[in-house]
């Protein structure tokens, strides 16, 4: 295995037992051994590997058959495919970008990272980062992000659950998650992580996650996707309906809950995303908003 600098071994909990890890190039005393693959530290127990699994296979044939990953790592002004949507994240980016680099450095995760485009640009901008997924894949998850590492950016990447992370309470500055908080199996116990994680004063941004005004259009949204994914794919509505949504209410009370400041930035969708929602309305239906969630610990 190859080494792993000693400046990561205070930053980690065991995933077993829950206990710091004084080190990570030894086992932790409740006999869990830590392993890195690929430059990807491993931190998750077997059973949760086992657990995330179905989810994972779904979700990389989806992304397979929609023509994501792999070639789009530039990523969200190099776009290869998907153009329509990368146009409306690049605005959600800026968003996120003039409220990031306006804050003190620390250290920082990208939650939900994939293939970590968004861990390089923290790195850029001076926090000391992390990436964060479950997803290992060298086309879509954690191992894309060597390519970042190869040209220069410096960040750890590390294989946990969003509902579980493998830190010490108040160490964390920033805490993105970027097209992922919507995976998340409970919205409250993934917030209360995050809040846990984070410094006094520590920020959560909320990127690219699906909000509506009215649970029922979300609800119809959900059912048209488990309806065509279990025609194109025979998926079941279980993981169908892994990747749900939010309302502005749910947010208010969700952040509430976990004694979170709650902001929501609009962000301009583009014209052709603004005909999409006015035509929608015409037939008594919202489409989703994608803004930019910035809740602060007190």
């Amino acid at each position: 295995m190859r080494s792993i600098k000693p400046a990561a071994d205070s930053l980690f909990l065991c995933p077993r037992c829950r206990n710091p890890l004084a080190t990570i190039s030894r086992p932790c005393l409740c006999g869990f051994v830590v392993r890195e693959s690929n430059g990807v530290i491993e931190l998750m127990t077997s059973d949760e590997i086992a657990a995330s699994d179905p989810f994972i296979t779904a979700y990389e044939q989806v992304r397979l058959e929609e023509g994501w990953g792999g070639d789009d790592l530039d990523l969200p002004f190099h776009a290869k495919r998907h153009r329509n949507i990368w146009d409306i994240r690049q605005r959600s980016f800026r968003v996120f970008q003039s409220i990031a680099t306006n804050l003190e450095r620390g250290l920082a995760l990208d939650v939900g990272a994939g293939n970590c485009w968004m861990t390089r640009y923290l790195a850029h901008w001076g926090f000391e980062s992390i990436a964060v997924d479950i997803n290992t894949s060298s086309v879509d998850g954690l191992q894309a992000g060597q390519k970042f590492i190869n040209q220069g950016s410096r960040f750890l990447r590390v294989r946990a659950g969003i509902e579980r992370l493998p830190f010490p309470s108040e160490r964390i500055r920033l805490l993105a998650t970027n097209a992922a908080f919507h995976y998340a199996g409970d919205f409250r116990n993934a917030l209360s992580e995050f809040e846990r994680v984070l410094i006094p004063g520590g920020t959560i941004a909320i990127v690219d996650t699906p909000f509506y005004a009215n649970a029922a259009d979300g609800e119809r949204m959900l059912a048209e996707r488990v309806e065509e994914f279990r025609r194109k794919y025979g998926m079941t509505e279980a993981l169908a309906r892994s990747s749900r949504f939010l309302t502005f209410n749910e947010l208010e009370e969700l952040g509430a809950s976990v004694k979170l400041k709650a902001e929501v930035h609009a962000v301009w969708p583009g014209a052709g995303r603004k005909y999409e929602d006015i035509r929608a309305r015409l037939f008594r239906r919202r489409i989703a908003q994608f803004p930019v969630v910035i809740l602060v610990k007190s």
